[in-house]
């Protein structure tokens, strides 16, 4: 028995830390969502004859697996100190940069949902060619820090892309708001997070500065701003790649006055959520996150039109959240909508006259998004 063993030493090792690790999976209640990795976990599929056949079962079990699996956290930690002891430049599809910067590994986009959403920009366009209408795509950190790529990295093209969409729209008629060239200009500065997919507060001043002077309404200095910072942050690259090396982002937030904020017709105590600054999701705290329907009040009262309100409508993804309290220096109301979770703009067109309509993505999750349809009626 004991030759028998020394024998299959390994195969008894293998075998039994499957073992161990299965009846682990097993035993330990399932999380609903990663803190760490700012996600909702797979939940246990539900069995079905049908789902085995058609193999969705087995699909979704394995997902499961994936998520679930017994200190989840811990090996991805240790996964990421074995790729860097390796010499590897990347981890979990995150790229490792110069002076600490991560870089999601974008060397492709669906380019037929670009397609589509594009085509619904044009669309919105027409259906709504009285009213006037503004663009941003806002480029991925990588685009714009090429100088802390590493060499050989070779990504997907995102400002042909974006210069080809903004051609397009100018062509449909609708305005376009290129940022592009502020954020180069301003390349060497933190614009955006080294360990996030968004750009820093200071990246959303400087499109709120460049949007302003496309529309010519006045707006405020950051220098006239009274400016905080929260330590800290790691946000969703470290959390896919947990580099044991990374150096940790400070969110800075202004103190920007709000006369009343409304989100999904219930009313919030001013612009942030000041629990989440307190948590990992640092970010979510500007605005609430991302949310159905937010109509902020101005507080601010920068050189505001005495003989009428004006309203600024901004359609957005989860890089608008930062850059929205902005506009309360240049409107007297903000509204913003996520069409993820507002299924009817068309109502709200219809009841509210805006000063200017402005659609503001990152390209990347523009390229993701499957709910931009929705702003056509």
């Amino acid at each position: 028995m004991l030759k028998w063993a020394k024998k299959y030493m390994l195969l008894i090792l293998f075998w039994g830390f499957i073992g161990v690790f299965a009846l682990l999976d097993l035993l330990i209640p399932w999380r609903e969502f990663s803190e760490m990795e700012n996600r909702y976990l797979a939940r246990p599929p539900v069995f079905s004859t049908d789902g085995m056949i058609k193999n969705t079962y087995t699909q979704k079990y394995e997902e499961y697996i994936n998520d679930q699996f017994f200190l989840r956290d811990g090996w991805i930690t240790l996964k990421s100190i074995g790729e860097s002891a390796l010499g590897r430049i990347e981890n979990n599809g995150i790229i490792y940069g110069q002076d600490h910067y991560l870089f999601d590994k974008v060397t492709h986009m669906d380019l037929r949902q670009l397609e589509r959403n594009i085509g619904h920009i044009e669309m919105f366009l027409q259906n709504y060619s009285d009213k006037h209408i503004t663009l941003t795509l806002i480029p991925n950190s990588y685009a714009v820090l090429g100088d802390k790529l590493p060499a050989g990295f070779n990504a997907f093209d995102q400002l042909s892309v974006i210069q080809e969409y903004n051609d397009r729209v100018r062509a449909a008629g609708g305005n376009v708001c290129d940022i592009v060239p502020a954020l180069m200009e301003h390349s060497g500065e933190y614009i955006y997070y080294r360990t996030d997919h968004h750009w820093t507060t200071t990246g959303a001043y400087l499109a709120y500065e460049a949007y302003a002077n496309s529309l010519g309404v006045g707006y405020k200095n950051l220098s006239g701003m009274n400016g905080y910072e929260v330590e800290d942050f790691l946000g969703t690259y470290y959390s896919k790649a947990k580099p044991f090396s990374a150096v940790p982002d400070s969110i800075t937030w202004y103190d920007i006055g709000a006369a009343s904020v409304m989100i999904d017709g219930q009313e919030y105590p001013g612009l942030y959520n000041w629990d989440m600054f307190q948590r990992r999701d640092k970010y979510a705290a500007f605005i609430y996150s991302n949310n159905g329907l937010t109509v902020i009040e101005s507080g601010a009262n920068l050189n505001h039109r005495a003989d009428e309100v004006s309203r600024v409508l901004v359609i957005k993804d989860s890089y608008g959240n930062s850059f929205v309290p902005f506009l309360l220096y240049s409107f007297d109301e903000v509204y913003a909508v996520d069409m993820r979770y507002l299924l009817d703009i068309d109502e709200l067109l219809d009841a509210v006259a805006f000063d200017d309509i402005y659609i503001l993505y990152n390209l990347a999750s523009f390229a993701q998004d499957t709910n931009v349809f929705r702003i056509n009626p």
